[in-house]
């Protein structure tokens, strides 16, 4: 019994750094990504599921699918794959026509590639690129991903540039096809009480800027982040409410809406 006592806290203690271990790549943020890769031949499945709610008048609600799976080709380059679904549902907007629709957007293809490593470098680095292909949208967003760990404490920060060729709505328009021009600055910081609990806060900033209009939005957002992590998988949500710092809401951009909440969930394997 002795034996037995001093065996079942070394037990759970290898079981919680097993666990942890297995969960290196977890995702502590949904919009922020830290500077971490799979280990070289794992895979990871994940369901990413966002929600944009909310507009100055009306009903307005989108839900972004994205089911994702990804290899560890080496411990510092990792490979995935996308595929993006959609559901909008709005009603009485101004600006927008009443729609109801859902279907498959576009497919996507993402590669990233650790520099130097948030737990042992002094500062975590990561070189991320994804390509997206659709019917009617073509898009190539590059990220440049900052993170670093300080005992419980994670802190994230990424500057995102995404370039999108866009067909018209409207086939009479001339040209048919538009660029668009994003520019995106991530922030997180997250606590861990504990391998499998931390929760933390984010801030999301989209700019947006159309060359065949010549018209611009920005708009930020702000709220918490709570992780869990439990053997073989993960979880992580965060809320985030736009807030104005004195240039007053945006909602004239589709993806601008009052709220945004993203959670993904991560399976190993």
């Amino acid at each position: 019994m002795r034996s037995l006592r001093k065996t079942f806290p070394l037990a759970v203690l290898l079981a919680i750094a097993a666990a942890s271990a297995a969960h290196a790549d977890d995702k502590k943020f949904t919009y922020s990504y830290e500077a971490k890769t799979l280990p070289q031949g794992t895979w990871e499945f994940e369901q990413w599921a966002t929600v944009q709610t909310g507009k100055e008048a009306g009903t307005w609600n989108t839900l972004q699918l994205r089911d994702e799976i990804e290899y560890g080709f080496s411990d510092r380059f990792n490979g995935s794959v996308y595929l993006n679904t959609t559901y909008q549902g709005n009603t009485g907007v101004p600006g927008f026509e009443n729609e109801r629709s859902f279907g498959f957007e576009s497919m996507s293809v993402e590669l990233k590639y650790k520099v130097s490593d948030p737990a042992v470098d002094p500062l975590g680095f990561l070189l991320y690129f994804e390509p997206a292909f659709s019917n009617d949208s073509y898009e190539l967003e590059g990220k440049l991903v900052f993170s670093k760990d300080v005992g419980p404490w994670t802190f994230a920060y990424n500057f995102i540039s995404e370039a999108e060729l866009n067909r018209a709505d409207d086939p009479a328009r001339s040209p048919q096809w538009s660029w668009e021009l994003e520019l995106f600055q991530t922030a997180g910081v997250s606590y861990s009480f504990s391998p499998q609990f931390s929760v933390g806060g984010e801030f999301y900033d989209v700019a947006r800027y159309d060359f065949f209009t010549r018209e611009s939005t920005r708009a930020d957002y702000v709220g918490p982040v709570v992780h869990f992590s439990s053997g073989s998988w993960w979880a992580t949500l965060t809320v985030l409410h736009q807030v104005t710092f004195g240039r007053g809401y945006e909602f004239s951009d589709p993806d601008n809406t009052k709220w945004q909440i993203r959670l993904v969930i991560g399976i190993s394997f």
